[in-house]
C-alpha cells in the first residue's frame, strides 16, 4: 500500500501549506531523533542532552526534553524559517522547570551566529513571556504579558502572533497588557535558522518540555482571546486527507486502524497502517485470522487507550497500566504486582478440543503471562503447561504459543520450534477469563509478570508457525515504521 489514508474524521489544519516548522515530541523515552511534521521536513539537529522524555507530556506519551545547560535542538539554515515582514505565529506547549534565568522558548539565528536582526521567544525570570525582535539598525520592539504570568511545573500554551505589524502574545490564549508596532521588521536574510529553548552565543537556555511547537508564516492564527488547543498540532491539510476505499485496506484492517485512531486523537503513520493491515491480509492468507476470537496489538498506536482497542473480539479490562507502562514499538509492560489486563474471554467460550492462546514477549521476565483457573493451557513462568505434567521451556523474547488440536495433543510453540504432546485433557473449561500479564488460581489473579508484551491472542486452534511469523513479521513493521 503506498497510498496514505487518513481517515474523514483525521484532524486538518486549514493553514498547514504555511507552517514552517512542526516538533510534536513524539517518540521513545530517550531518543535523540526529533522529526519536523511540518511538510518542509526540515532537520532537526539535537545539541547537548536534548532529547524526547515520556517524564512530561500535555496529550499523553512524550514531550521534548531540555536539561537547561547546553540542551536545545537547531533546525535550517532555510529561507521557509525567516519570519519576513508579514503575519506570522509561534507557539508552544512549554513545561519550564526553573525561572532562575531567562528561559528560551525559540530564537531565530544566522548562519549560527547572532544575527544583525532575529527574534527571540522568551520567558523571563518573573514568568513574562516575552517577544522580541530587532532590526538592522539594532532598534528591539518587545511584546509582553503580565508578570508572574507563567510559573513552574504547569504547562502552558503560549503563542507569539504578528497581525498587520503589530506584536501580541498570548498565554493560554490570553493577550498580554503589552503590544507594539514594529512597523513589519523584516525578520529575513539569507539562510535563517531556529533555535528551540536556546538564544545564539548567549549563556540563556530554557530548562522543561515543549510538547509541541509549531512556526506558521505569513498567517496571524490568533487575533484575540481564545481557547488554547485541546489537542496535538494536525499535521495535515485539508487537501491531503484521503480516504482509502475498502479495496485498497482490508476491511478488518480498516475498521480497527479507524478504532484506534478514534482512541488515539491523531492518525498513524503509513507504515503503522501497512503493518497492520499486512497482518490482517497475511493471516487471512494462512487460514488462521478466523480462529482468532479475542486479541490486542500492545504495539503502534499512539497512546495506552489505542493500544487497548481490540484487534479481534471485546476489549480487554485495564488494571492499573498507565501511559507511561506503553511504549509504541516494543508493548505495554507489567510490573510485577498490580498490573495486568483481562481479555474478557471466558475459558469455555473454546471447545476444550480446540482452542489456543499465545502472546509476544519483547522481553525475558518471568511470571504469569496468560491463562484462566480451570485452563487446559497456561503460559507461565520459564514453562508452557497444561492440567497434565507435560511441558516445554520458553524462549524469550519472542512469540510464545499453545493450541490444542485435539482431546488429547497440544501443540507448543517457542523460539521458533513447534512440539506436540500427548496432553490428556484432566480439567473441564470454567467460566473464568483469562488474564494477561498474569494469570488466575481459584479466582485469583496470581504471580503477575512485569514482561513487556506487544501482543496476545486467544481463540480456537490454529497454526502457531504462521501466527508467529505473522506477528514478529508486524511487530518487526510497527519498529521500523514508528520515527
Amino acid at each position: 500500500m503506498t497510498v496514505k489514508w487518513l481517515p474523514s474524521y483525521a484532524p486538518v489544519d486549514e493553514e498547514f501549506g504555511n507552517v514552517s516548522l512542526l516538533l510534536h515530541g513524539d517518540g521513545t523515552n530517550g531518543s535523540t531523533t526529533i522529526i519536523d511534521s511540518s511538510s518542509n521536513v526540515q532537520s532537526v539537529t539535537v545539541v547537548g542532552d536534548a532529547q524526547i522524555s515520556t517524564a512530561q507530556s500535555k496529550f499523553g506519551g512524550s514531550s521534548i526534553a531540555f536539561g537547561g545547560s547546553g540542551d536545545y535542538l537547531r533546525a535550517g539554515p532555510d529561507s521557509n524559517l525567516a519570519l519576513g515582514s508579514g503575519d506570522f505565529t509561534v507557539e508552544a506547549f512549554i513545561y519550564v522547570t526553573s525561572l532562575s534565568s531567562v528561559s528560551i522558548i525559540a530564537s531565530s539565528r544566522v548562519l549560527n551566529v547572532e544575527g544583525s536582526l532575529y527574534w527571540n521567544f522568551a520567558v523571563s525570570v518573573t514568568g513574562q513571556l516575552v517577544f522580541q525582535s530587532r532590526t538592522l539598525t539594532g532598534t528591539q520592539y518587545f511584546a509582553m504579558s503580565a508578570t508572574s504570568a507563567i510559573t513552574t511545573n504547569t504547562w502552558y500554551h503560549v503563542a507569539a502572533v504578528r497581525q498587520s505589524n503589530v506584536l501580541t502574545v498570548y498565554v493560554n490564549g490570553v493577550a498580554g497588557p503589552t503590544t507594539v508596532n514594529d512597523g513589519g521588521n523584516n525578520l529575513s536574510e539569507d539562510y535563517v535558522g531556529v533555535c528551540v529553548f536556546n538564544f545564539p552565543n548567549f549563556v540563556d537556555y530554557g530548562s522543561g518540555y515543549i510538547d509541541d511547537f509549531r512556526i506558521t508564516k505569513g498567517v496571524a492564527r490568533y487575533t484575540a482571546n481564545f481557547t488554547p488547543p485541546t489537542a496535538p498540532f494536525p499535521d495535515l491539510s485539508p487537501s491531503g486527507r484521503i480516504t482509502i476505499e475498502d479495496n485498497s485496506l482490508d476491511v478488518d484492517a480498516r475498521q480497527y486502524i479507524i478504532n484506534v485512531e478514534e482512541q488515539d486523537g491523531q492518525s498513524l503513520e503509513s507504515g503503522v497502517r501497512t503493518a497492520i493491515n499486512d497482518f490482517v491480509v497475511d493471516c487471512k492468507a494462512d487460514g488462521i485470522w478466523d480462529a482468532i476470537k479475542a486479541s490486542c496489538i500492545l504495539a503502534g498506536a499512539r497512546t495506552l487507550d489505542g493500544a487497548l482497542v481490540p484487534l479481534v473480539g471485546g476489549a480487554p479490562t485495564n488494571f492499573n497500566f498507565v501511559s507511561g507502562d506503553y511504549d509504541r514499538e516494543t508493548g505495554l509492560v507489567g510490573d510485577a504486582s498490580t498490573k495486568y489486563l483481562d481479555s474478557n474471554r471466558a475459558d469455555n467460550a473454546d471447545p476444550q478440543s480446540n482452542v489456543s492462546i499465545c502472546f509476544y514477549s519483547s522481553s525475558s521476565a518471568t511470571g504469569g503471562f496468560i491463562g484462566a483457573n480451570t485452563t487446559h493451557i497456561l503460559h507461565y513462568l520459564y514453562r508452557l503447561r497444561t492440567g497434565a505434567s507435560n511441558a516445554i521451556t520458553m524462549s524469550l523474547p519472542g512469540f510464545i504459543g499453545a493450541s490444542r488440536t485435539s482431546i488429547s495433543t497440544t501443540q507448543y510453540r517457542s523460539g521458533g520450534v513447534t512440539l506436540n504432546f500427548n496432553d490428556p485433557a484432566v480439567s473441564t473449561p470454567g467460566t473464568d477469563t483469562h488474564l494477561v500479564f498474569a494469570r488466575r488460581s481459584s479466582g485469583l489473579v496470581n504471580s503477575p509478570t512485569n514482561a513487556r508484551l506487544a501482543f496476545y491472542s486467544i481463540g480456537e486452534s490454529l497454526d502457531l508457525a504462521a501466527l508467529d511469523t505473522r506477528v514478529s513479521n508486524l511487530i518487526t513493521a510497527i519498529g521500523a515504521a514508528i520515527p
